[in-house]
């Protein structure tokens, strides 16, 4: 008989500490980086839509979106870039999202089958790195709407947070769809609400643009798709448990749709408030936000806190998954839900202690931070999706993927160089606070490192990998192939 995991029933004679233990017990998810049975999968495409929505409606997005204004672009620039850029960056992470039905693996165990076994740790050790970033940004934001809340410090406010994203990732994949869920349509109403009071002092806005240039539009434009790409290193794990025969299309555009629209939304609610108070929002966003309703900031604090702690939880979720995908077989030889308990709360001791250090200039190292990871991820992105769509079609052997000795072997050294040579690629056109480029120099500063290292990274694997990459075999077992028909590209 398949395996059906449901909530239990309640009880009303049931000790209601036994109920609560009963209703965890059954969200606790069980798998690490093992493909998923059949007899598990559950879910429809449609449930990514609320949860990429949630995920991307946060403070956080808010913050991103002022960026531009921070650069001295003008509103209507940085709206313009934040849309383009999020529509250009959000078809990478979908593409990303519909291997999860295909493979029922999460990311960055796929990514062995490009890089082997052992040299799959390349990337994975990049997706660690912004985890860890991202979740540290996350962090110091929630702990600012405790603080704000509560009126205690910052630093307290940031352990508070800190112990409830961790009990969220701990549950895993079940209890993060659910929460995201309801988040969802909070942060929907919440953002109308928002959007409504800030556009009310639109017109008395006397923001000066100070640098709308070219350079400016398109940095901005490559931080709003360098946050979409940023996701591609773990989409997928929050679509792996959906059935197989899930529409790699429908997967696509739920993803698409929801992660677009809620950074999109978020960030021109940033740009907006930005453009009218670039100081108030720049040194604390949560408590301009909440100033914005004055007779509901309490709850409106609340809502931004949670909305924080939905979209957190994955960066702690995601390293757990991403360092088993770099040091075991199949997930260890440990009961999975403990190995995640105590690896995250780990990390999520570590990023909380760096988060009240880093918590003054929040934004200029939020903008370095970002641009930094775009010029890592994007070689990455462009060989595993090549790979996956263009190369194996995919087809891919999971068994094999998960063994250190299988036909992927254990470092694929032309994907690595593949993967250094675009990054070295990308140097001369790269323009950040630490270094600019002979290049982007000589083009007024213009940043546009990451679409040489796509375009690099994507067509000398192909030419390289093309009819000569490893793959399934002919003689391997039926059973073990996933993609037994060439999967059905997004359009």
């Amino acid at each position: 008989m398949p395996r059906q995991r449901r909530l239990p029933s309640v009880v009303l004679t049931l000790d209601p500490a036994d109920a609560l233990w009963g209703i965890m017990s059954e969200l606790v998810e069980l798998h690490a980086i093992a493909r998923i049975p059949d007899d598990e999968r559950h879910g429809r495409a449609s449930s990514l839509l609320p949860l990429w929505f949630s995920m991307n409606a946060s403070v956080l997005a808010v913050t991103t979106g002022v960026i531009g204004i921070e650069l001295g672009a003008s509103l209507a620039s940085t709206i313009v870039a934040i849309v383009l850029g999020n529509l250009i960056g959000g078809l990478f992470m979908a593409y990303h999202s519909a291997q999860g039905p295909v493979l029922g693996l999460p990311q960055m165990v796929q990514s062995r089958a490009q890089f082997g076994f052992l040299g799959a740790a390349v990337p994975n050790l990049m997706a660690i790195a912004m985890y860890v970033g991202y979740y540290v940004a996350g962090g110091v934001l929630a702990g600012l709407a405790i603080s704000n809340l509560l009126h205690v410090s910052t630093g307290l406010g940031i352990a508070i947070a800190t112990v409830l994203t961790w009990l969220l990732a701990f549950l895993g994949y079940r209890a993060i769809h659910l929460f995201n869920r309801g988040m969802a349509v909070a942060s929907a109403v919440l953002l109308i609400v928002l959007m409504v009071r800030v556009l009310q002092h639109l017109g008395g806005t006397h923001y000066v643009a100070t640098a709308n240039t070219p350079a400016s539009f398109l940095l901005m434009l490559s931080i709003a798709a360098s946050w979409q790409i940023t996701y591609a290193p773990y989409v997928s794990d929050y679509s792996r448990y959906l059935p197989a025969t899930t529409s790699s299309r429908r997967t696509f555009l739920y993803t698409y749709g929801g992660s677009v629209a809620g950074a999109g939304l978020f960030m021109t609610l940033g740009a907006i408030a930005g453009a009218q108070a670039l100081h108030a929002l720049s040194t604390d966003s949560v408590g301009y936000l909440s100033a914005l309703l004055p007779g509901v900031s309490g709850l409106v604090t609340v809502l931004l806190f949670f909305g924080l702690v939905a979209s957190n939880c994955e960066n702690l979720y995601g390293p757990y998954v991403t360092i088993m995908a770099t040091v075991t077989r199949a997930g260890g030889r440990f009961r999975s839900e403990l190995t995640r308990g105590a690896f995250t709360a780990v990390l999520a001791v570590v990023g909380g202690v760096v988060g009240s250090a880093v918590s003054d200039n929040f934004v200029t190292n939020l903008i370095n931070f970002i641009t930094f990871l775009l010029y890592l991820l994007v070689p990455w992105t462009a060989i595993n999706l090549v790979d996956f769509y263009v190369i194996k079609k995919g087809h891919y052997d999971v068994t094999q993927i998960l063994s250190v000795d299988g036909i992927y072997g254990r470092v694929n050294w032309r994907a690595i160089g593949v993967y250094a040579v675009a990054a070295l690629a990308e140097v001369p056109f790269m323009n950040s606070v630490v270094y600019e480029g002979p290049i982007a120099k000589s083009i007024g500063g213009v940043d546009i490192a990451w679409v040489v290292g796509l375009l690099v990274s994507g067509a000398l694997y192909y030419f390289l990998s093309h009819n000569t990459g490893v793959g399934p075999e002919a003689g391997a077992p039926a059973e073990s192939l996933v993609g037994a028909t060439p999967a059905e590209a997004p359009a």
